[in-house]
């Protein structure tokens, strides 16, 4: 396995905790990891398997979500969990050792070659360059966005976006339990927002459709709030399509891509930790039940297939059709949104369309011109540290 992520120490610790041996190589320390704060619904628990309780630094139970000219709060029965992955990496990263799991610390993947009956894949050392060779017949990318597993496998070409957040102080007396959401769609097709990280310390960021002006927009964002940027931190985020296949065989490798590697990311937030924990889950069952990752894989690729239905409606969205966006949701079409969190969305829409068929004539942006090009250009690398959302 390749890559010390969540998702793929995850998979390593399903594999290894159903009686199967397995290598894991890191080109960095999974326990030393930079901090980044990342949001999750609380299916996170139920994701992982249990509650990680040391990393998780905040719990919110409101999301404030503004247009032009409208805005709604909505409860969430079951908060929204804020986790430090400086935190929930080394966690997953010491399960998966005392579960078996050898994993071996700044060993970077070089590259593999069909060898008979598997693949020979090759390791390089940090400390020393030195380079070592293993066989195999099962082969795993954890290793992020830009995975180089995927690029030797003739699997890489997801698109991907900038996101750009800054650290910012919060103003006495700001509600802690409250996120903010803002549709500025002249800025993004996506959104802007606030995620507390404490009493005093907040992430305000939003997903860009270019590099070279994010920086710009950011700032401007701040400023008509009242913020002032601290720490800066970027990453380039892989967006799900509905055409990607995250597996292969070569020579009779199987080979599967998991987390970013695979593009496990809701394209409505642009956010990837349970999904892609979701994605490690079929993977290890994959593999353990001797089904096809393909399979297992169904009902994740459903869900994120109708988070990619709904980014075509909103990528053409204008000012207006969030007021009226807003304007639609009343009290009992909140309760709905506010039990069924963005992991569910699947459920979630079937009851909103029972019990709210009106919000159906959105749909008719789908065929409407769009506002966005359907792909982006590779943007330029900027530096990755961020969360996701």
């Amino acid at each position: 396995m390749i890559g010390a992520s969540i998702a793929g120490l995850q998979t390593a610790l399903l594999l290894a905790q159903g009686g199967a041996e397995v290598q894991l190589f890191d080109a960095n320390d999974p326990t030393q990891v930079k901090p980044r704060t990342l949001i999750a619904t609380a299916q996170l628990a139920e994701a992982l398997g249990f509650l990680p309780s040391e990393a998780v630094i905040n719990r919110v139970g409101t999301i404030e979500i503004f247009s032009s000219n409208r805005s709604v709060k909505i409860n969430l029965p079951q908060p929204d969990l804020i986790v430090e992955r400086a935190k929930i990496i080394p966690l997953l990263a010491e399960r998966a050792a005392k579960a078996g799991v050898k994993i071996f610390s700044r060993h970077k993947f070089v590259g593999f070659e069909p060898d008979g009956d598997g693949v020979s894949v090759r390791i390089q050392r940090k400390q020393d360059q030195q380079v070592r060779e293993f066989h195999t017949r099962r082969l795993i990318g954890a290793d992020g966005a830009f995975s180089r597993v995927a690029q030797a496998a003739q699997m890489d070409g997801l698109p991907r976006v900038p996101l750009l957040q800054a650290i910012v102080d919060l103003p006495d007396g700001y509600d802690a339990g409250n996120v903010r959401v803002w549709f500025e769609p002249d800025d993004t097709p996506y959104f802007y927002w606030l995620i507390p990280e404490s009493a005093g310390k907040a992430a305000i960021g939003f997903i860009a459709e270019e590099s070279h002006t994010a920086k710009k927009k950011l700032a401007r964002f701040l400023r008509a709030h009242g913020f002032r940027a601290g720490e800066i931190q970027a990453a380039w985020i892989p967006l799900s399509t509905p055409a990607h296949k995250p597996w292969r065989k070569i020579s009779g490798c199987d080979i599967f891509l998991v987390g970013d590697a695979a593009g496990h990311v809701k394209v409505t937030t642009v956010g990837g930790l349970v999904t892609g924990l979701w994605g490690a889950r079929a993977a290890a069952q994959s593999i353990l039940k001797k089904v096809s990752y393909e399979k297992t894989l169904r009902s994740l690729r459903r869900e994120l297939f109708l988070h990619e239905m709904i980014r075509r409606v909103l990528n053409r969205f204008q000012a207006h059709d969030y007021d009226q966006l807003i304007q639609a949701i009343d009290a009992s079409t909140a309760r709905i949104l506010g039990r069924h969190n963005r992991d569910e969305l699947t459920l979630m829409a079937l009851k909103l369309i029972l019990t709210k068929p009106r919000l159906l004539g959105f749909l008719r942006r789908l065929f409407a011109p769009a506002k966005i090009a359907e792909s982006l250009p590779e943007p330029e690398v900027i530096q990755q540290a961020t969360p996701s959302t």
